[in-house]
This record gives structure tokens, sequence and C-alpha cells, in this order.
């Protein structure tokens, strides 16, 4: 049961997340998001249309009636007002815009023959041009207000003779110069946009005023109001039935849309995926036919057919290239495991069994090689020549790997034999020359540091062929850099000579000799070790042991190059000379 809810919800997961699915989210949200802006763009054009027309006509109906008019019957209507108003105190002035009665009773006195005679005018200008409400008013710019004097319906007490309103703040420039005077009203709620709920009784309006003349500074305007719900209502209606045509053709487009991405992209990509699963699945299989894309027909015409060619020839290249990595790891396995071998092979040619002479105390001695690749060129030895002579060796091949290996094995062998026979370093370098540059046909060659150490006097014999020079510690001091004479490197001319030099070595007294891998060590920004730090991690401790000594370089060297990738061989070896026991 658990099982089939998983599959359930594995299959449930997978739809969601299909480009079928993704495609239809995104045609329905592109077609809503469209629908809605064209809804919105079609109203706001009609209802902008519809504002501009009204105030346009409201305008001239009111320009109309300021000529049909007797302006001077209004003006001494507008004085009488005008009078009493002035007469009134500012709380007084307050109540007149709740239309308090008994202060509007002050202004009864005006209603007369000629009061009748506007009001009766208005009333008829009003029907003539199916105008809602006519009346005239005058504006009292100072506190923003506006004051009624006759209307177009005198029994309706809707604008008694001096009933007041507050109004926003109007230029005295823009009326005085005649320029137009709108008002969109609702009587508390703007008229536009349709969308503004109506909440007045008198719904949706449109008002405009054209200026008669001034009293006292205050400026006399005949109103002209027209209806505007029919307009609204008519918007509304129309943003309904548009936004059903755009539900319709949202359903239409949606498949229409779904139809073609299912027929030119779906399709021919769920195609290429079952072609993409059974090529995985089959592909360790040996008795798999391959050809998986070449058996997927897809004809579009477009980019999906050029993937498909594409896959084509990618499970084809795939195929040889898995073919040949098979057959290039099994013979990397047995390269590595060659590499291996001749790694055990060049560490147990060197000595690494420590202490090297646990019966002798005149001196004690440690040597480290840490090659950069698995085999190395770089090689150190160190043996008994006989029991009073002590042979020390330090060379650095050029190149790496196994050619550098194979070098350095046939120059060791030869130096340590040469030096066990002849038990002269200058002959042991001379005569590893001549063998090497015999058949150097790689051009191949070696630096060398080589010393004899005398065990009962303490005289070391060395020469140096182009090597590294030794650094060396006198008793209760610190290592220095030695800078001997260099002879030329081994096996790269022949009939060259090597000079000797010797240094008398004290008990307490260490030598140590590195190959050009410990000073050349690079961290990230390339900046090398340098001899100065390796005199540093030197005499960290001078009286360290000599393994000690070796184990401090390395450490400086890693807290330097920070496990940086290792270029080149490291090789150190480190004598101390003791001398004999009193």
């Amino acid at each position: 049961m658990s099982e089939k809810k998983d599959t359930r919800l594995e299959n449930i997961q997978k739809l969601r997340s299909s480009l079928k699915t993704k495609s239809f989210r995104t045609i329905i949200i592109l077609s809503v998001t469209i629908s809605i802006v064209a809804i919105c763009l079609g109203v706001s054009l009609y209802m902008s249309s519809v504002r501009r027309s009204y105030r346009s006509n409201t305008y001239n109906m009111s320009l109309t009636a300021s000529r049909l008019i007797d302006r001077d019957e209004v003006m001494r209507e507008a004085s009488e007002v005008i009078k009493i108003y002035k007469s009134l105190s500012e709380e007084e002035r307050q109540l007149l815009i709740d239309k308090h009665s008994d202060l509007l009773k002050r202004f009864d006195g005006i209603r007369g023959e000629g009061f009748d005679r506007i009001c009766e005018l208005l009333r008829l200008i009003q029907d003539t041009y199916g105008g809602k409400a006519a009346f005239t008013a005058f504006l009292d710019l100072e506190n923003n207000r506006r004051v009624f004097i006759t209307d177009s319906d005198p029994n309706d007490s809707f604008c008694p003779p001096g009933s007041l309103d507050e109004l926003e703040k109007i230029s005295i420039d823009d009326l005085m110069n005649g320029r137009q005077y709108l008002l969109d009203d609702m009587y508390g709620i703007p008229a536009l946009p349709a969308t503004t709920i109506n909440m007045s009784p008198y719904g949706y309006r449109c008002m405009a005023g054209t200026l008669l003349g001034t009293i006292d500074g205050y400026p006399v305007f005949i109103f002209f109001d027209t209806d505007m719900n029919k307009a609204v209502n008519a918007g509304i209606a129309f943003m309904w039935v548009f936004f059903f045509v755009m539900l319709i053709l949202i359903l239409l487009t949606q498949k229409i849309s779904l139809k073609y991405v299912d027929n030119t992209m779906v399709a021919p990509i769920k195609k290429l995926t079952d072609a993409a699963e059974q090529y995985i699945n089959e592909r360790g299989n040996p008795d798999t036919k391959g050809g998986y894309f070449n058996e997927v027909d897809i004809n579009t015409g477009d980019e999906i057919e050029q993937l498909s060619k594409t896959m084509q020839v990618m499970e084809s290249d795939l195929d040889k290239y898995i073919s040949n990595l098979t057959t290039i790891t099994a013979e990397r396995e047995r390269l590595s495991t060659e590499l291996s071998l001749a790694n055990k092979i060049q560490a147990d040619m060197l000595p690494n069994i420590y202490p090297a002479f646990p019966d002798r105390d005149e001196f004690d001695i440690y040597a480290l090689m840490d090659p950069a690749t698995m085999v190395g060129g770089d090689f150190y030895d160190f043996f008994l020549i006989d029991d009073d002579h002590l042979g020390l060796l330090i060379a650095d091949v050029s190149g790496k790997g196994i050619p550098a290996a194979l070098f350095m094995m046939i120059c060791l062998i030869v130096l340590k034999n040469s030096t066990m026979l002849s038990k002269s370093i200058s002959k042991a370098l001379a005569t590893t020359n001549e063998a090497i540059c015999t058949n150097n046909t790689n051009e191949m060659f070696v630096t060398v540091w080589m010393g004899i150490l005398e065990i009962s006097t303490g005289k070391l014999t060395a020469a140096n062929a182009g090597h590294e020079y030794p650094t060396i510690r006198r008793k209760d001091g610190k290592f220095e850099i030695f800078k001997d004479r260099h002879g030329f490197v081994i096996g790269s001319m022949r009939h060259m000579k090597y000079e000797e030099y010797e240094i008398q070595m004290e008990p307490g007294d260490k030598i140590f000799v590195y190959t050009d891998g410990v000073p050349e060590a690079n961290n990230s920004e390339k900046e090398m070790f340098g001899t100065q730090r390796l005199l540093e991690a030197l005499n960290i401790d001078p009286d360290a042991s000599p393994e000690q000594t070796i184990m401090n370089v390395r450490k400086a060297i890693d807290e330097f190059d920070h496990n940086e990738e290792q270029f080149d061989d490291l090789t150190m070896l480190c004598m101390e000379y003791r001398g004999k026991k009193q």
C-alpha cells in the first residue's frame, strides 16, 4: 500500500514539474495578465473619453447659460447675499455648511420677483439642455468656499440662498482670465474612475462654471451640473462584456497554444528523454543493439530537430569514448601498478632505516626524499667506505618521472661503486661523468654534492658538481650557508675534473645538504621559499637532532606553501658529528 502511495505521489510530482504543465501555467499567466491590462486600458480609455466629453459639454452648457441669463439681475441678487454673508461671524458661516435653518432665514429677504425670474430661467435652461442642476453662486477664495445664490429648483432646499460648501483651493488668476473651471463631483466621492463605489444619492455628476462678474472681491459664477450615471453604468457594462469576451479568447488561445506546444516541443523532447533513459538503462548490457537516438523520428525543422541529430552523433562518439576509456583505464591501472612498484624499488635503494648505524656513536645521520611525482629524480645515500670513513651523497637529476628515476639509479650505482673503489671524491665524480656522457643521448645531467668524513678526526673532504651550497652549523652556533667551489654538472661534458675541499668538523657540528626543490618551493602567490626561510627553519632549534632538523624544515615548507601542488622533489640530508667518546 505504501509503495502505491509513493508511486502516486511521484507521478503527481512529475506532472507538476512536466514541461506541459509549465507551458500551461505560463500561457494562463500571460493570457490573464494581458487580459487584465487590456481591460484596464480599455475601460480607462473609455472613461477618459467620456470624462473629456462631459467636461466639454458641461462647460459649453454653462457658457450658454451665462449668455441667456440676465447678468445684472443675477449680480443684484448676489450683492444682497454677499452683504448678508459678510455680516456673519466665522462661527455662523461654519453653521451654514450644515444648512442651519435659523441662519438661512436671514437670506429669505432676497426672495422676490427677480429671484423667481432667475430661478425660472435656470430651470428652463436645465430642462432644455438636459442638465441635472443649474445654479448661481459666488466664491469665497480666501476660505475656499462656494456660497449659493439661486437654484433651478428653489423649493427643493437643495441649495437655498446662503448655504455653502467647501472646495479645494482654486486659482483666482485662472478664474479671472476666463479659463474653464471644472469640478468632477460626487458630493464627497470622486466621480472617476468608474470603479469608485457610488455612495452619494446623486450619483456621478460633472459640474462646470462660467464667471459672470466680481463683487467686493467675490467672483460670481453660473454653474451647470450634468448627470454621468448613464455613462458610468455603460462603462461598467462595457467592462463586463470586455471581460467575458477576453475570457473566451483566453480559453481558445490556451487550447490552441497548448496543442501547438505539445506537438512542436513537448512530444519531441519526450521522445529524446525516453531515448536517453533507455540508453542509460541499457548502456552496460553487452546485448544492447545501440542506436537509440537514431530511432527517434523528429522533423520539426527547428532547434529540437538539430538537437536530435546532435544526440545521435553524441551517442556514437560516447560509445567510442567509453570503449577507448575502458582500454585506457586498464592500461592506466597497469601503469599505476608498475609506478607503485618502481616507487618501492626506488625507496628500497635509498637508506630508509633509522638509526642507520646503531652501533656507531661518533655521528648521527638522517635523510628524507619526497618526490613530486610517484617516482623522482632526486637521491641521497650514506655508506661506510671502511671502518673510519663515511660517504655522504645527495644529487638532483634533471627532469622528473620514470626517465629521471632510471637515470638516478644509474648515477647512484656508478657514484657509490666509484667511491668505494677509489676512496676519492674527485675521481668518483670524474669516473661517473665519463660513464654517463658515453651513452647520454637524451642529454640528461645530474648535480651532485658528495663528501667523505674521516670519522676518527672529523675531517670532511667534499666536492660540488653544480649542486646547491651546503649549510654548516658549528657547535653552539647557527646554521650558515657555506659557499664552496662548484664544478660542472655530471653528464653534460666529457673530460671534466672536480676539485676537492676540506672542512674540519668538531664534535657538535652539523652539515645540512638539500636539493633545489627546497628553496624553490612555491606558494599560491608564486613566491619561492628561498634560502633565507631555509636558514630560519634550520635555526628554529639548532640543537635538534638531524631527524628533527629535517622535520622542522619540512614543516616550515608546508606552512609556507599551504599544501600547494609540489613541482619538484624535496630531498634533504643532515649529519651531526659527535666524535669519539673520551
